[in-house]
């Protein structure tokens, strides 16, 4: 009888306890929930940048579309360029490293995310043991099998793991920019190499040609002083000029070797084929880029360059974490619990009526640390102010690398166009102090003095037309280096994450 009297009691208190134990877990998730719009730390603003309307230097070609928004094939007009860009974008290592932290940093992603969900796992496990026969007078094997599910969950009240988040996506937002820049500064340092590469064959070409020009005049020279017409010490002078030119050979064939190498460490390959222009491609005036274009306004720069766009997506990280620095100062709330069965039987483990389960909620909160948290939070603070810092300094050496582009690409017109009339010149003048010579009205000095002037003179228009093509690679790279096309643009993998 007594044990049917408080049966009934012992089970409705029991009820009870589950149901009050039920109400405050809702209770708990519900202020979760209302305080989850809560994020610690300052939001991202972004700095006011008092950049001038306009550039120091404006170029006179003002017409066309902006340079730095074109796509790299429609400025690297270059034929035989084309196909080693496309070479390069496929095959290059450095490259295909910063795609490979790319990818990283979108995992990162994932692993931060991850804790603003609840974890859920399985535990289980099966003993099998004997009593002692000293504590037991009947010893015997006893078997307990337990197989239990669990949740655990630490709750972002404060938002610092959503802060955390913000922070890696910002990351991972910098490391596609900086895909970005490698791409398009692969793109220029490909085609600098190659127009460099085509500087040295075209001033090779320039020196064999006046090699072979000053043995004619050699030879000449030889036979006139058989003939008594000229001095031995005119041969002498006419065998100096033939040994000047020759001698400037052996370099300028290490040079075009050296250069090719570093062309081909770009394409990726040890051996790739780079096929040298003829004599006449390579004087050649080609259409190697727009002749119609514009530069725009500074602030376009901003939304064009890869390198001012990684720094402000380091600043947005650095700012949150500003943000989780601060929430080190508030305490940390964590629900857990387990449901499950257990059974002496393996066998009929699922069927057992022996049911398992917990609920437990945690709090942890600082009280004394000797100031690791304050010295923590300040140093947040400080890195965020570097971050800023360093944004600013991009771009104001994104400001003055366009200026300095301009200034390089104007130059180089302007000594093109002096140092063409100057060839010119010396071309006429070398013809006619030839006729001379040839006609013993003008002495040998000089035909050499002319055959001097005019080999100078097509070694510095060659050094000239490079200088005048790497300063317009220059200017396209500082404004942006163009728009990539979808075959060329690094993968996009965090489009399913914008609104993170």
């Amino acid at each position: 009888m007594k044990n049917s009297m408080f049966k009934g009691p012992a089970l409705k208190g029991q009820e009870f306890k589950r149901r009050h134990n039920r109400f405050a877990f809702i209770a708990l998730v519900g202020c979760t929930s209302m305080l989850a719009g809560c994020a610690m730390g300052p939001d991202y603003q972004q700095p006011q940048l008092d950049l001038p309307s306009q550039y120091h230097n404006e170029l006179l070609q003002i017409e066309g579309e902006n340079i730095g928004k074109t796509q790299w094939r429609d400025f690297y007009l270059d034929p035989q360029l084309q196909p080693l860009i496309s070479h390069a974008l496929a095959q290059n290592l450095d490259l295909e490293t910063v795609r490979s932290r790319l990818i990283a940093a979108r995992q990162r992603i994932i692993v931060t995310g991850a804790a603003l969900y609840p974890k859920i796992g399985i535990d289980g496990y099966g003993e099998r043991s004997l009593d002692s026969g000293l504590t037991s007078t009947d010893p015997s094997s006893e078997n307990e099998f337990n197989l239990s599910g669990v949740v655990s969950w630490e709750l972002d009240i404060w938002g610092a793991n959503r802060r955390r988040s913000e922070a890696e996506y910002a990351n991972f937002l910098s490391a596609q920019e900086s895909l970005n820049l490698a791409t398009i500064s692969l793109i220029s340092d490909v085609a600098s190499r190659y127009y460099e590469w085509l500087d040295i064959e075209q001033r090779y070409q320039i020196s064999v040609n006046t090699v072979a020009l000053r043995k004619k005049e050699l030879d000449l020279a030889r036979l006139r002083k058989e003939n008594g017409v000229i001095s031995g010490l005119e041969v002498r002078q006419a065998e100096v000029e033939y040994q000047s030119a020759k001698v400037t050979l052996p370099d300028l064939d290490f040079e075009r070797g050296e250069k090719a190498n570093q062309l081909r460490i770009l394409l990726g390959e040890f051996d790739y084929p780079l096929q040298p222009q003829s004599e006449e491609e390579l004087r050649a005036e080609g259409a190697h880029f727009p002749t119609q274009f514009n530069v725009g306004v500074p602030s376009e720069m901003l939304s064009q360059r890869p390198d001012v766009k990684a720094a402000e997506q380091a600043l947005i990280a650095m700012n949150a974490k500003v943000g989780v620095a601060k929430t080190a100062f508030f305490p940390k709330f964590t629900i857990s619990g387990s449901f499950g069965r257990e059974s002496d039987e393996l066998s009929n483990l699922l069927d057992s009526e022996g049911v398992t389960w917990s609920l437990l909620g945690g709090i942890t909160a600082p009280i004394f640390n000797a100031g690791s948290i304050s010295a923590q939070y300040e140093i947040a603070k400080e890195e965020s102010r570097q971050a800023m810092l360093a944004y600013r300094d991009t771009v104001l050496t994104a400001y003055f690398e366009v200026n300095d582009a301009m200034n390089s690409f104007r130059r180089s017109e302007l000594a093109i166009h002096a140092q063409q009339e100057l060839v010119a010149a010396s071309s006429e003048y070398n013809r006619l102090a030839g006729l001379r010579y040839r006609n013993g009205v003008a002495s040998s000095l000089d035909l050499m003095d002319a055959q001097r002037k005019l080999f100078s003179a097509q070694l510095a228009l060659s050094q000239i037309k490079r200088d005048r093509l790497l300063s317009m690679i220059t200017l396209y790279r500082a404004l942006g280096g163009g728009i990539l096309s979808l075959q060329d643009a690094p993968p996009v993998m965090g489009a399913d994450i914008e609104g993170e």
